[in-house]
């Protein structure tokens, strides 16, 4: 590419479609962690790690294990992802991204349901596939979990 447009409107397309991918990746989370929306997000040999939950190694492993958390560890979810800062190689095929995650859960708990608050960071490796943009690496960086308790309802 060398017309400096064609060149900015690559670049663009690439940020929003990297932002896509974390969106649904977020969406597949508040679904239980959607194994077939999970699927289409990452490479073949992907690798998924976050202190406390593992390190799963390969697409299939990563859509195994992060169903079985939506289904037995984390039973409810609300993801706010913010602001990615997305780095792109000069070829636009690959990207390091890290953004923040604000994240409202349920746990089960040995003592019960746990409601729960978290801020975490995400980095990752992004790579352009033939036919999408997909997560080859990615660490979640939990930074503080807290418990809270649900208010009255609203009247």
């Amino acid at each position: 590419m060398t017309d400096p447009l064609e060149a900015q409107v690559a670049w663009l397309v690439a940020n929003e479609k990297i932002r896509n991918v974390i969106a649904r990746y977020a969406k597949a989370g508040d679904d239980f962690n959607d194994p077939d929306e999970m699927g289409k997000i990452f490479t073949e040999d992907a690798v998924w790690e976050a202190i406390g939950f593992g390190r799963f190694e390969g697409r299939d492993s990563i859509v195994a294990e992060l169903a079985t958390i939506g289904k037995e560890k984390i039973i409810w979810s609300l993801h706010f992802p913010a602001t990615p800062i997305i780095d792109l190689n000069a070829s636009l095929d690959a990207a390091k991204v890290s953004w923040w995650l604000w994240e409202l859960m349920t746990m089960r708990e040995e003592q019960g349901d746990q409601n729960r608050w978290m801020g975490a960071t995400y980095d990752a490796d992004f790579v352009r596939a033939a036919d999408a943009w997909r997560i080859k690496h990615l660490t979640l960086n939990i930074q503080k979990m807290v418990p809270f308790e649900e208010g009255p309802p609203p009247s």
